[in-house]
């Protein structure tokens, strides 16, 4: 089951500064912006990113994603797509 908690400290500074309503730990956590916790579509898509971490591993993860990121860019990442569609 994952843990949802409003973001605080340098986790809401750093999703402020990258402009992330939600945020999902490689540790079974969603940080959500506390203007955010009942976003119902931004949870389900914070939980998809859970679903894809538990499914590829943590570390398979971290690589596929930034490599995704860099080759298509974060909008279609598809880690991000397979999320939206989540949502």
């Amino acid at each position: 089951m994952a843990n949802i908690k409003p973001c605080s400290g340098l986790i809401k500074w750093y999703m402020g500064r990258m402009g992330f309503k939600g945020w999902t730990s490689f540790w079974n956590t969603i940080y959500l912006h506390p203007d955010h916790l009942d976003d119902k579509p931004l949870i389900r898509h914070e939980l998809k990113h859970l679903e894809q971490i538990e499914r590829d591993g943590r570390l398979k993860f971290a690589i596929k994603y930034l490599y995704y990121t860099v080759r298509y860019g974060y909008w279609d990442n598809p880690y991000e797509v397979e999320a939206r569609e989540a949502e």
